[in-house]
């Protein structure tokens, strides 16, 4: 082989060894960088041409400055509040990265420098996961993936959690459903406000949490939350707070409704204390408000017991002086009061446990009767001689009984009214019954005596 010819070979090489060195350098430079010719950057600070002292300080100065606010991890319902300042972030192992990442190897010195972008390595704190895991309702690895992607580049403070693809309605585990009444309105906008709730493992709930700010008035808050109420009470729920009515509504039974008095924060709040997310829906159709829990697993036997005792009313005389004597007159009729026991029994594979619930107190009608404050006077019957002398000047002589004012007792069957007097217990001055001395009736009707 002539010399010419080696040469061309040798040049030939040479011109190839170039190109693709060239096309591995250009490779590199696409590998690790954004942007050609940007400078390389660790959490999105350029540390390009610093020194490891220098890009140490760059770092932590940037640290300082993110972990200076609060991370917000939020579902756009609930939300999760994290210190920065719990995270490791180490920056010495992230530079010893940085430096093994851009250092070339000796033969390609001819090669530009590497621009890579790092992220800092840190170290997530055991709080933190602990907070994520207990929100049942988000994706434990996908929201913790999501944090430490966002704190590793000291991107933005609010993070977006990863909410579980949830679907239910395999079983439905109880069901209340009652007439609206018809002074009750505004029904659809609560019922609106509560369907579609989903609740997971230990979640609890609140009704003003959830539907409070609505305009609708407390009747209908009162009617929802009661049906609400009276399905909770099938299911394993706990019963964190629930506020009985003072009367009982015309709907439901006594000892199952609910009192929403957001003035006096008086809520209904339960926690779902079973093993599975459930659903509460709440539609109306046409005229009857249907409320439905549903779960992916069949919910326990649950049994609701009411016991009743009936409480008579009081009578109460209030007396008056513009009626005849011995005149009666009914003012109010009594109706009958009630106490209510709730009791819940709890059935699973052979085992029962009971609970009592409440115990309420609807507060008798009191039977109002307005007598006369007259008294009758009699006059004695005169002796012999004096009733002889009388007969003969042609005055009675029977007994006759008369009122203070001198007129007849009014004994108009239109004006008296069927009470024995014998049945009124004692009243005091003001017309009520005399208790003894020191006692008093409790919220629960009973006679307390000291």
């Amino acid at each position: 082989m002539t010399k010419k010819v080696k040469y061309i070979l040798v040049s030939t090489l040479s011109l190839v060894i170039v190109l693709v060195l060239s096309l591995q350098g250009s490779i590199f430079k696409t590998a690790y960088a954004d942007k050609p010719n940007a400078g390389s950057t660790i959490a999105g600070v350029n540390v390009s041409g610093l020194d490891k002292d220098e890009m140490t300080e760059v770092l932590q100065q940037a640290v300082n400055k993110w972990v200076s606010e609060e991370i917000v991890v939020s579902d756009g319902e609930g939300e999760v509040l994290i210190d920065p300042s719990q995270f490791n972030f180490d920056i010495n192992a992230t530079i010893a990265q940085y430096e093994t990442t851009v250092d070339k190897p000796w033969y390609a010195f001819w090669e530009s420098d590497r621009i890579v972008h790092l992220p800092l390595i840190i170290t997530i704190p055991e709080e933190v996961t602990t907070k994520i895991t207990e929100v049942s309702g988000w994706d434990k690895e996908e929201t913790l993936n999501a944090i430490s992607t966002q704190t590793s580049h000291l991107k933005e403070h609010e993070i977006k959690a990863v909410v579980n693809d949830l679907k239910i309605d395999n079983e439905r585990i109880a069901l209340s459903i009652e007439s609206i009444p018809t002074e009750v309105m505004d029904v659809q906008a609560v019922a609106e406000l509560l369907n579609s709730t989903i609740l997971y493992p230990n979640d609890s709930f609140s009704f003003i949490g959830k539907v409070g700010e609505t305009t609708a008035n407390r009747q209908a808050k009162n009617f929802v939350a009661s049906l609400l109420y009276d399905a909770v009470l099938h299911t394993e729920f706990e019963i964190l707070e629930r506020h009985a009515q003072e009367k009982i509504p015309t709907y439901l039974e006594p000892g199952i409704n609910a009192s929403i008095n957001i003035q006096y924060t008086e809520d209904l709040q339960f926690l779902n204390s079973s093993t599975s997310a459930v659903q509460i829906n709440a539609t109306v159709e046409g005229s009857n408000l249907k409320i439905e829990i549903y779960s992916n697993e069949k919910g326990k036997d649950v049994l609701v017991q009411t016991n009743k005792e009936e409480i008579s009313p009081r009578i109460i005389n209030r007396y008056s002086d513009k009626l005849s004597v011995g005149q009666k007159r009914l003012v109010q009729e009594g109706q009958k009061g009630v106490r209510v026991v709730v009791t819940r029994v709890i059935s699973e594979s052979g085992s029962r446990t009971e609970e009592q619930i409440s115990r309420d107190y609807y507060a008798p009608t009191n039977r109002i009767v307005l007598v006369s404050s007259k008294q009758a006077v009699q006059t004695t019957t005169p002796n012999p001689t004096e009733s002889s002398n009388n007969n003969n000047n042609g005055t009675p002589s029977e007994n006759t009984q008369t009122g203070t004012n001198g007129a007849d007792i009014n004994t108009d069957p239109d004006t008296q009214i069927d009470l024995d007097n014998n049945d009124l217990p004692d009243m005091n001055d003001n017309g009520e019954e005399a208790l003894p001395e020191g006692s008093y009736y409790d919220k629960g009707g009973n006679l307390v005596t000291p």
